[in-house]
This record gives structure tokens, sequence and C-alpha cells, in this order.
């Protein structure tokens, strides 16, 4: 019998997980990276919506810098959405929580950015097509997308970058328990051909490390 699965859906999992992440500070590059584009581009940004939002630092990252915005946070975790309540408390009356699955997603007002973090990787490669088609609709013009998630490699490289990322991030000083992953990781390059077939422009991959990527796209004006 199998060891028992951590649950989004526990505060002490979900609390146990944010107090040791280890990649949190890994990220922060390929964040500021996303909302430079959108700055350079001379986007006028009045919505972000944020799929699998956990605890919120990419919405953050967004409403601080866009300081007229207002923000959708998504997420079916309860618990991350207390997190979330408490670290953009700030942001009170500018941001709407959603509790749902990103599959199943709501009507949602227009955006004009749509970012998710280590969250898309749970979804069949099926409900990834279809979400992205989702987002392409959800889009207003020039709007942009930003996935920055874990994704597949060929051959054994994936299993090896796996046992090498401890090198940058250091190991854990508590264990976790895992929680489940049910599909392969999809490689950065079906993203791409995903975001692209749902109707959006210059997808491309302008950050990556080791098994995790940003993938970024825009619609068309």
């Amino acid at each position: 019998m199998g060891a028992e699965l951590g649950s989004w859906k526990s505060s002490e999992y979900v609390g146990q997980w944010l107090g040791e992440d280890l990649v949190a500070s890994l990220l922060e590059l390929p964040r500021r990276l996303s909302l430079a584009l959108v700055q350079d581009s001379g986007a006028s940004v009045g919505h972000v919506v944020d799929l699998g939002s956990g605890h919120g630092p990419y919405l953050e990252l967004f409403l601080d810098a866009f300081p007229a915005a207002r923000g959708t946070w998504v997420d079916f975790s309860a618990p991350m959405e207390e997190q979330a309540r408490e670290r953009l408390r700030r942001f009170d009356g500018r941001i709407r929580y959603v509790l749902a699955d990103v599959q199943a997603l709501p009507a949602l007002d227009p955006a004009s950015v749509v970012v998710s973090s280590r969250a898309l990787h749970h979804l069949s490669h099926a409900a990834l097509a279809t979400l992205y088609r989702d987002v392409g609709s959800l889009l207003e013009p020039a709007g942009w997308v930003f996935n920055l998630d874990h994704v597949g490699a060929p051959g054994d490289l994936e299993p090896a970058y796996r046992r090498i990322r401890k090198l940058l991030t250091g190991e854990r000083q508590t264990a976790l328990r895992p929680h489940r992953h049910d599909y392969p990781l999809a490689r950065a390059d079906e993203h791409v051909a995903w975001m692209t077939a749902a109707g959006c422009v210059d997808a491309d991959v302008p950050w990556r490390t080791l098994y995790t990527a940003l993938i970024a796209a825009r619609k068309p004006a």
C-alpha cells in the first residue's frame, strides 16, 4: 500500500507546504519577467486572473504594479484561500475570490492578463488544451497569458532534473507527504502549441530552469 498523499484541502498540509517552499525564490525571476513583458508592451491592464492562485504571489505582483487593476483569484483549495486573503488583505476591494476547479471555470470578466503558477500540470493533456481555449476566449485583444509550471523533458532528463534541482534549492528540513500527480508532464513545446491553437500568437518560453518553465503568449490586438 502506498504512502498517504497530502491534500490541498487540508489546512495542515497547505501550511507545511508553504512553510518551506524551496522553489519560491527560484520563481521570482520568471514572475518578474512576465510583468516586464506586459509593461514593455504598453498594454492597459484592468483585470488580472490568476488560475490555481494558491496564496497569491503572482496576483500580488501584478496588482502592485498596476494599482488601478482588479484581480480574480481562482483555486479549489479553501485553505489556500485563507492564506491568500491574509497575504492580499491590502488589496481588499480589488480582488474577487472564486473557489472553483480551473477545469470548471465559472463566468469571469474579460481579462487583460491571465497567469498561473505550479497548478496546471495537475491536468491531463486534453484538459490543458481545453483550458487554453477557455483562456483564449477570456483574454481581451492584446491580452497576455503566462503559465509558470513544471514541464516534461525527453528521455531520462526529467528524472535527472528532479534529482539535481536540490543543488539549486536545497532540501526540505521537514518531510512533506507527496500530493497527487495523475498525468505525465506536458512538454513546453506542447504548451506552446496549445496556446497557439487557442488563438494566441508569439507563444514562447522566455525562461526555463530544469523542469520548470515560463510559457507566454499574447492574443492578437
